[in-house]
């Protein structure tokens, strides 16, 4: 979706630049015979122009609403996915031990591997850094006792994450640059900040994060993050 997308604002761009190029040649010839500045071409090119980007207006709008439908989509099917950073990879790992593991730091002792549908790493290992885990639970109350339970992780090096989108990750980082990591988290997918009059916002786009006022300057450290556009070629380590 992101490709055709971007497909379309290309040829856009492209449909804009050779009609102002003709316009310009257009122009260039009128000046030289003032003639030609009433004849059939002229309107007719200017028609031509206005209903050629009107239709490339409306099917870039089309393109967002579309986006938006399918980035919502994406978004649901995570609705019970959580990520969990900073455990050390062991050959002996299974949903069991992250589950134990889980319901001992979390203080959440009904949080078993019975209440997985999926657990396994993401990505592919590199310089010896541990993977994230990506968990997916079987209910939606045992994915909120574990996000509402977080806190419970501070000073253990683990972090928990909720399983963006690319879109939606990329907005989560822009926020955190421009808030701070201490005014920025988010909630069922949704991204909410603190802005520099204190008012919780929820953003939704660049524009709405750009358009917030910001106590915070830019920064160019974030802490660590899940990528959400990993490939399911992981190393999975629970039963499907």
């Amino acid at each position: 979706m992101e490709e055709l997308k971007k497909s379309l604002t290309d040829v856009s761009v492209m449909v804009s630049t050779k009609m102002d190029e003709f316009q310009q040649r257009l122009l260039a010839a009128q000046e030289r015979s003032p003639s030609l500045e009433q004849t059939p071409l002229t309107r007719e090119f200017e028609a031509f122009k206005s209903s050629v980007l009107f239709c490339l207006k409306n099917l870039q709008g089309q393109m967002e609403i579309l986006f938006k439908v399918q980035e919502e989509q994406e978004m649901r099917s995570r609705r019970k996915c959580l990520l969990l950073h900073g455990i050390n990879e062991t050959k002996d790992e299974n949903p069991g031990t992250i589950a134990n593991m889980l319901s001992v730091l979390l203080k959440c002792p009904n949080i078993s591997e019975a209440s997985f549908s999926r657990c396994h790493r993401m990505g592919i290992r590199r310089d010896g850094k541990p993977r994230p885990v990506l968990i997916k639970l079987r209910e939606h109350c045992d994915k909120d006792k574990i996000w509402l339970a977080k806190t419970e992780l501070k000073g253990t090096g683990i972090t928990l994450s909720e399983f963006l989108t690319k879109t939606r990750h990329n907005l989560f980082m822009a926020a955190r640059r421009r808030f701070g990591v201490s005014k920025c988290w988010t909630r069922n997918g949704h991204i909410f900040v603190i802005d520099a009059n204190g008012e919780r916002r929820r953003v939704n786009s660049i524009k709405d994060v750009d358009a917030a006022p910001a106590s915070t300057p830019p920064s160019t450290t974030d802490t660590k993050a899940a990528s959400p556009n990993l490939k399911s070629r992981n190393r999975k380590i629970t039963k499907n």
